[in-house]
C-alpha cells in the first residue's frame, strides 16, 4: 500500500468525482446518461462534475463515441496526457519497467537481464536504483505530471513498514526499506506490492477489465504464489502475508524449500524443481534433447516437454499434478469465478495443460468446479510492472 511519508496526487476533488472517473475507466467513452444509470447520481450533479473534469484536463469528451443504444452519444474518456506513473519489478535474474498513462494505455516499457540473485544486498539495490533511473529518462514529456512510482517485490513484504521482509527465491533480501530508499532518491510517491496481488491487479484491470468480483490468479514461474480477489476486494490478509500458495506443503518427502520448510509446493512445482528434477533424471537417462542443454532451468524443461520429450513431459506432469492440487484446495475454500494461470504454464504445451485440468478437475469439489472458468492469462510480458502501475493509477482516482 501507499507511503504516507509522500503523498499521492489525488485527481478528484470529492466521491462525487471518483465515483465518475471510476465508472469512466471500467467504461471508455462513456455517455453522462450511462454514468448517471451506473452511479445513480442525478443529471445536473453528473453535469457539473463532468464539467469541473474536464476544465481540469482530467477526462476528453468525443463527439457521438458512446455506441451503446439506438441513438450515439457523446462519449468520455480518462485524459492520457493527464499523467502518467513508473512501474518496476524485479527477480532473481531480471528487472522489467513501464510508464503507463493516466487512460491504463502503457506507453513505455524496458527489461533488463541481469543475476540479482548472486549479488549482495546493497548490490541490488544499486542495480534496481540504476534501472529505475533509465526508466524515468525515457518517460514522455507531453503528458503530464508523474503520478508515483510502483515497486513489485518477488517476496514477502510489510505494507505498513513498507519493506521488503524476505524471498524464498532471491537471497540475499532481508527487511530491506525499500520505499524509503526509493522515496528519498527519486522524491516520488512510491507504492509497495508483492507479485501475486500486482500480477493479479494486471490481469483484472488489463485483460477482464473488473469484469469480475471473485478471482484467483497462480503465479507461477521460479516462485508460486496465488492473487486473490473476492467480492470486489484484493486479499492482502491479517499482516498482509496472504497468497503463499508455494509455501503449502503437500508431499511428505523430505525436500527442502528455500523457505525453511520441507515439501512446499514451490519444492516440488516451481521452475527450480524442474531443473533439479531434469538433472537428476539425466543422470539415468541421457536419451533427451535436456541432455543438449548446457545450463538446464524450469523454462528449458517446459518447451522440451511442448516438444515432446519424453522425460521432460514426465517431470511437468508431475510437478502439474502438485500444483493442480494445491489450485483445487483454493477453488474448494474460495470459490472464484475465475482462475488465471501465469502465461508461463502454456511454454509446456497442450498436453501438459491437458494434464493440469484434469488435476484440478480431480481435486475440485464438482459443485464448484462445473461453474467456474480456469485459463491461461493472454499477458506474458510486464505483467507485474503493469500491475503495479494500475495499482497507483487506481489509488490516484480515489477521493
Amino acid at each position: 500500500m501507499p507511503t504516507d511519508k509522500i503523498r499521492f496526487h489525488k485527481i478528484p476533488h470529492n466521491d462525487t468525482q471518483a465515483a465518475i472517473l471510476q465508472a469512466i475507466r471500467d467504461n471508455n467513452h462513456i455517455s453522462r446518461s450511462r454514468i448517471v444509470d451506473l452511479t445513480s447520481l442525478t443529471h445536473a450533479v453528473v453535469s457539473r462534475a463532468v464539467a469541473l473534469l474536464l476544465e481540469k484536463n482530467a477526462i476528453t469528451e468525443l463527439r457521438l463515441a458512446d455506441k451503446n443504444g439506438p441513438r450515439r452519444k457523446n462519449g468520455i474518456s480518462l485524459n492520457p496526457q493527464l499523467g502518467y506513473c513508473l512501474a518496476i519489478e524485479y527477480g532473481p535474474s531480471a528487472i522489467e519497467g513501464v510508464i503507463v498513462d493516466t487512460a491504463y494505455n502503457q506507453i513505455s516499457a524496458k527489461n533488463q537481464k541481469i543475476p540479482l540473485d548472486s549479488y549482495p544486498q546493497e548490490e541490488k539495490i544499486k542495480h534496481i536504483i540504476a534501472f529505475t533511473e533509465g526508466l524515468i529518462k525515457s518517460a514522455p514529456q507531453t503528458n503530464g505530471q508523474c503520478l508515483g512510482l510502483a515497486v513489485i517485490d518477488p517476496g514477502v513484504i510489510d505494507e505498513k513498514r513498507n519493506i521488503a521482509l524476505m524471498s524464498s527465491i532471491m537471497q540475499n533480501w532481508q527487511n530491506v526499506p525499500i520505499v524509503d530508499i526509493f522515496q528519498k532518491y527519486f522524491r516520488l510517491p512510491v507504492m509497495l506490492l508483492n507479485t501475486s496481488i500486482a500480477k493479479l491487479r494486471a490481469v483484472d484491470r488489463v485483460e477482464l477489465n473488473g469484469a469480475s468480483r471473485n478471482i484467483a490468479y497462480i503465479e507461477y514461474g521460479e516462485g508460486i504464489s496465488c492473487g486473490l480477489k473476492l467480492e470486489g476486494n484484493y486479499i492482502y490478509g491479517h499482516t498482509q502475508l496472504a497468497g503463499e500458495l508455494g509455501h503449502l506443503r503437500v508431499t511428505d518427502k523430505p525436500i527442502p524449500c528455500r523457505c525453511g520448510g520441507m515439501g512446499c509446493l514451490e519444492s516440488v512445482a516451481a521452475f527450480s524443481a524442474l531443473a533439479r528434477n531434469a538433472r537428476e533424471s539425466l543422470k539415468q537417462n541421457s536419451r533427451s534433447i535436456l541432455s543438449k542443454i548446457d545450463h538446464l532451468d524450469g523454462l528449458a524443461v517446459l518447451t522440451a516437454a511442448a516438444a515432446g520429450d519424453r522425460l521432460a513431459s514426465h517431470i511437468v506432469d508431475e510437478a502439474f499434478d502438485y500444483l493442480g492440487r494445491a489450485i483445487a484446495g483454493i477453488i474448494n475454500i474460495f470459490n472464484p469465478e475465475i482462475v488465471i494461470l501465469e502465461h508461463n504454464i502454456s511454454l509446456a504445451g497442450p498436453e501438459a495443460f491437458a494434464s493440469l485440468m484434469r488435476s484440478l478437475s480431480k481435486n475440485s469439489l464438482l459443485s464448484h468446479w462445473k461453474t467456474i472458468d480456469a485459463r491461461i492469462s493472454k499477458l506474458n510480458s510486464y505483467i507485474g510492472a503493469l500491475g503495479g502501475a494500475t495499482a497507483v493509477i487506481d489509488h490516484c482516482l480515489q477521493s
